[in-house]
């Protein structure tokens, strides 16, 4: 199972969340970032982009690119090859061979001068609205926000998933966590030995010469999540000890583990997963929904499910649809 939102998330409503989202929607509109592919149809935001940041920096290499554009090397190179084409960018020699740097040409000069002049407009139009200390409240108020965007986005970044090992310790700082969830947050009267599982993995995850649980931690190595696969039969298995720590719920990590997961339950041919969770973890819930799970009744798990004393509600869902929605979740 899967503990609810952290503490940064509790401090926003969802309506307020939806606003941000939708102002931000609002900003990329009237910005008219949009409006800039009427002319060249085959062009997206991410061309305008590239060559914005290529005009800024001259000597840029397609890696340092995509570092600036948060694409892979591969998607930045596609995006190159299309300026290339429309001789708005050129090569240039590096002093490293491997790597060349990309120059705009006189025509790409024009565009960045045309993107430059569409963008002032707006923004200056705008700003005529506000006054003097208004407009310096945005622009700080904005600076915090992708500061804040940047800092989630490099600790989602951090985050490592790593196979279970044989090591005691390691199996030990695993079950500490989930009982700091259990017990701690949530308030949870554990019988005993109900996370022994995870210091006895043989017993339940070691199969198809594999160890099957997987857990998370930060750049300091510290355990921050964790989740068992645990075979059934052929085609069934169930997802057992789901645990985010509440620092890192809402950033990525769950589905990083959930990914995991259904990646090794296509290599061992599951087609049908079940879970078990605790009434009181809503947000658990509408995780599993989010990604195609499905409420079922107790009486429909197989034969095979080791009932936990703990759980009340159980779901099921079809690896390759929980996949895919996951696959379109991280994109």
């Amino acid at each position: 199972m899967i503990a609810r939102v952290n503490f940064l998330v509790k401090l926003m409503s969802q309506n307020q969340i939806n606003q941000v989202r939708q102002l931000s929607r609002k900003l990329v509109r009237e910005l008219g970032i949009l409006q800039l592919n009427n002319n060249q149809a085959r062009k997206t935001p991410s061309h305008w982009h590239a060559l914005i940041e290529i005009a800024k920096e001259p000597d840029i290499t397609i890696s340092k690119l995509g570092q600036l554009l948060l694409l892979s090397t591969s998607a930045t190179s596609r995006i190159v090859n299309a300026l290339l084409k429309d001789e708005l960018v050129k090569f240039g020699d590096s002093l490293d061979k491997r790597e060349k740097y990309i120059f705009l040409t006189d025509e790409g000069k024009k565009v960045i001068e045309n993107i430059d002049e569409f963008s002032n407009i707006r923004v200056k139009g705008a700003f005529e609205f506000l006054t003097q200390t208004e407009q310096e409240e945005i622009i700080q108020a904005m600076q915090k926000y992708a500061n804040a965007l940047e800092k989630s986005r490099v600790l989602r970044e951090q985050v490592k998933i790593l196979t279970l090992s044989t090591s005691r310790a390691i199996r030990k700082q695993i079950v500490t966590m989930i009982e700091k969830i259990q017990i701690q947050e949530f308030s949870l009267v554990i019988p005993a030995n109900v996370n022994a599982g995870v210091i006895k993995a043989e017993d339940e995850y070691y199969y198809n010469n594999s160890y099957n649980f997987w857990y998370a931690v930060d750049d300091q190595g510290k355990v921050i999540g964790c989740i068992g696969l645990k075979k059934l039969d052929n085609n069934h298995a169930e997802i057992k000890k789901f645990f985010v720590d509440s620092t890192y719920r809402g950033k990525g990590v769950a589905q990083k583990l959930m990914m995991t997961l259904m990646k090794a339950a296509i290599k061992h041919n599951f087609n049908i997963i079940y879970l078990g969770t605790v009434n009181i973890l809503q947000a658990a819930q509408r995780f599993y929904e989010k990604y195609g799970f499905v409420r079922i009744n107790k009486q429909q798990l197989p034969k095979e499910f080791v009932l936990c004393p703990l759980d009340t509600e159980f779901f099921q869902g079809k690896v390759e649809v929980v996949h895919d929605r996951l696959t379109q979740g991280l994109k």
